[in-house]
């Protein structure tokens, strides 16, 4: 029996928020489904995602600590409220007087729940659509310069440039399926964001003398302020990174070529 042999994770969109029904057994087998199941309704960037738990069986109440768990990968990005919904009165209570409610708050009902959902502050969001080979990444860099110049975040157009130059030359290398550009702006941070078909999580690879495989993640892991990766509802990944204002990586590193200027080989 697998873990979703033990809990199914359903869910169904409600004034803008994605809503969870839990059905099943929370216990150590399942933990890690149902963290991941809420991560990847929350890379969809509903307003909230909201959890039912009225008919989950938890065995171990320590256990609960599943959706603080998921609440700390979207917490950087794509910054996602989590809420709980539990009608029993005992579960509740038990939740709100618990650590996890210092993260992720419980009410009684889905309504309530999302009542409370706050604006937030305003996002604008760009994407793109590329099929996987070597020539549309000079079509990525060129959309993520048009974003920052219409944005006005012009200073920060080299290393936006870079981080999506990166991420989409390692969804071509590693994926070789169509991938989707995004980018977002919020509270003065810039996420670059990549979706693709495979389901390869992304990982940074050292050579035998401690030096990067490629340039790639390399790149993106000291350049941004924080990067990670994540599989999505449809089979496949994100790979995104949060810009850092700070000083342009190629200019710390004058040793790496900048994208832009590499030689392009098929």
């Amino acid at each position: 029996m697998n873990e979703a042999d033990r809990v199914e994770v359903a869910h169904e969109e409600l004034d803008g928020c994605l809503v969870a029904t839990l059905d099943g057994v929370l216990d150590s087998l399942t933990y890690g489904y149902i963290r991941d199941a809420l991560v990847k309704l929350a890379l969809e960037q509903p307003r909230a995602v909201v959890a039912e738990l009225d008919n989950l069986s938890v065995g171990n109440e320590a256990l609960l600590s599943v959706f603080s768990s998921a609440w700390m990968r979207v917490n950087d990005w794509p910054q996602v409220p989590l809420f709980l919904v539990a009608g029993d009165q005992a579960r509740r209570s038990a939740i709100a007087l618990s650590a996890i409610n210092r993260f992720v708050p419980v009410f009684a009902t889905v309504g309530e729940a999302i009542a409370s959902v706050e604006a937030g502050a305003p996002r604008r969001r760009r994407r793109a659509v590329y099929p996987p080979v070597r020539m549309v990444s000079a079509a990525a860099r060129d959309f993520v310069r048009e974003a920052c110049k219409d944005w006005q975040i012009e200073a920060l157009t080299s290393d936006a440039v870079c981080l999506a130059s990166e991420l989409v030359e390692n969804a071509i290398e590693h994926a070789r399926t169509e991938l989707e550009l995004r980018l977002e702006l919020r509270r003065g941070m810039l996420t670059v964001a990549v979706r693709d078909g495979s389901p390869a999580h992304a990982v940074l690879r050292q050579g035998r003398q401690g030096q990067p495989l490629g340039y790639g993640l390399q790149i993106v892991a000291d350049l941004a302020t924080t990067w990670g990766c994540a599989p999505d509802l449809h089979g496949g990944k994100v790979t995104w990174a949060v810009l850092t204002t700070g000083p342009r990586w190629f200019e710390r590193h004058p040793e790496w070529t900048a994208p832009a200027l590499r030689p392009w080989s098929p």
